[in-house]
């Protein structure tokens, strides 16, 4: 059992280091902005690359972001009842909501992510919106990274709350 606790609380440490760095881009996000708000309103002169930048910026922060938020109970509950239960109750129906929805859903994204990043990755493939054309695989590559953390630390909240239940005390 102390390996597998080892296991889960190496994942939940990367997730979060993972997460702090991604988050640390905000700053090169706000500099983007900054600057394109600058050369359009003062210099009458906007950037080609701004929207991709800031559209791939903002991806990375919730993509890299889900798996540490959901570590630490950050994703939306319906607090109204949820607040209620006893902390048992509350993981057995974690556990129902990842076996009935979590997983199946992941599962549906996946399926349907990896073909669209190898066309992507395949062809080449391009951003249309902006006018500078970058290529947008290592966009949709981060997305299968963000989703595969998330379902890395889903297994990790189910194995959990099992084992809680299963021993009863602390949950692990």
């Amino acid at each position: 059992m102390k390996p597998l606790l080892q296991v889960f609380s190496y994942i939940d440490r990367f997730h979060e280091f993972v997460a702090k760095m991604t988050a640390w881009l905000i700053i090169v996000l706000i500099f983007t902005m900054t600057f394109e708000v600058g050369s359009r309103y003062l210099f009458s002169n906007p950037t080609i690359w701004s929207y991709d930048l800031s559209y791939f910026l903002s991806s990375l922060f919730l993509m890299f972001g889900m798996a540490y938020t959901l570590s630490v109970k950050g994703h939306v509950n319906i607090d109204i009842f949820y607040a209620r239960f006893t902390p048992r109750v509350k993981a057995g129906f974690d556990i129902a909501f990842a076996l009935l929805l979590f997983f199946p859903l992941w599962f549906l994204i996946i399926k349907l992510m990896i073909p669209h990043f190898q066309f992507s990755f395949n062809m080449n493939e391009r951003s249309s919106f902006g006018s500078w054309f970058p290529i947008i695989w290592p966009f949709k590559l981060w997305i299968l990274f963000g989703l595969i953390m998330l379902l890395v630390q889903g297994i990790v909240e189910f194995l959990r709350d099992v084992l809680w239940l299963i021993k009863g005390g602390e949950r692990p």
